[in-house]
């Protein structure tokens, strides 16, 4: 009788012991994940534009005051090179990666690598065709940014005017601004684009293409609907080089180098995105995410028109 109350004194020890060690098993694993890092990816279709470096710089300063770490690459208006970045961040152990892509079909290779992986993906300030492993994008209301530039354009030459429309529709963006600009001045009869010039979004090189199709084409146009600011303020350099005649210049974005031009009457309007904004929605949506959250698939940021008659009304040497 004693020896079996022993042997059931022995077990109770035993399992006590597996419990206590099972509980302390459990502790360590929860301050090793606290301990532990998450690691973002970063990739926009280029760096030479100030608007997605101030969306990174927010993205990246919300991550590291939580402690971890975000990893950025510029491909430069490359697909090819940002899929090979993609690749090379996700060999870098990346948990999460947030895209600007360089064209909205060519990105595909990338995001079913990313899948494979296990890596979710955030889509910033563009779509994609194909979003295989995104788990929202948030981008601007593209659509509403060329609505509210017709609307301008329709109050500015109710008479009618020739467009010549600058952008690079391999980015899903510009084409929802595009398309905007175009269903809203549709029903107006007056208005014609007159041609567009595609492949370009960076202030260099719509100057360099501006200027060849001065040299080259005969047309006739009055204004100029720049699918970004840098292609609008990339035309803007070449007419003043090329014609004395005024043009109606417009582009989005809202940077602060627009701003000045408006001010300066050298700019008509810019649609005003929010990449402070942004960029500090990214990465709640991922910490949220990586909660356990429910998040939204769709997010749209508004988006907030700028002319000479509310300049006053924003802050010329900041982004929004």
């Amino acid at each position: 009788m004693e020896k079996n109350g022993k042997n059931r004194l022995r077990v109770f020890y035993m399992l006590l012991a597996y419990v206590f060690l099972l509980c302390l098993l459990i502790f360590l694993l929860k301050i090793r994940s606290k301990d532990k890092k998450i690691i973002f990816g970063s990739t926009y279709m280029t760096m030479n534009n100030p608007y997605f470096n101030v969306l990174n710089e927010n993205l990246r300063d919300t991550i590291e005051a939580n402690g971890d770490i975000l990893i950025t690459r510029d491909p430069a208006q490359s697909q090819e090179r940002q899929n090979e970045q993609i690749i090379d961040m996700l060999d870098e152990g990346i948990d999460i990666l947030f895209v600007n892509a360089v064209d909205k079909s060519g990105i595909e290779k990338a995001l079913y690598k990313c899948q494979s992986k296990g890596v979710p993906v955030i889509l910033l300030d563009t779509d994609v065709d194909n979003r295989v492993g995104v788990i929202s994008a948030i981008q601007s209301d593209n659509y509403k940014a060329g609505v509210l530039l017709a609307e301008d354009l329709i109050r500015k030459k109710p008479e009618g005017a020739k467009i010549l429309i600058v952008a690079n529709l391999i980015a899903s963006s510009m084409v929802q601004r595009r398309q905007g600009f175009i269903d809203r001045l549709a029903g107006e009869g007056r208005y014609e684009i007159v041609d567009e010039i595609d492949g370009v979004s960076e202030i260099e090189t719509v100057n360099e293409a501006m200027s060849e199709y001065l040299k080259t084409n005969d047309k006739e146009f009055d204004v100029i609907f720049g699918l970004n600011d840098p292609t609008a303020i990339g035309a803007i350099a070449a007419l003043r080089e090329k014609s004395e005649k005024k043009f109606l210049i417009y582009g989005v974005d809202g940077s602060p180098d627009a701003k000045e031009l408006i001010r300066q009457g050298l700019y008509t309007a810019t649609v005003a995105q929010h990449p402070i904004y942004m960029g500090k929605e990214a990465a709640r949506v991922a910490y949220d995410y990586l909660d356990g959250k429910e998040i939204e698939s769709d997010i749209h940021i508004d988006v907030d028109l700028i002319n000479a008659g509310n300049i006053t009304r924003f802050d010329i040497s900041k982004w929004q």
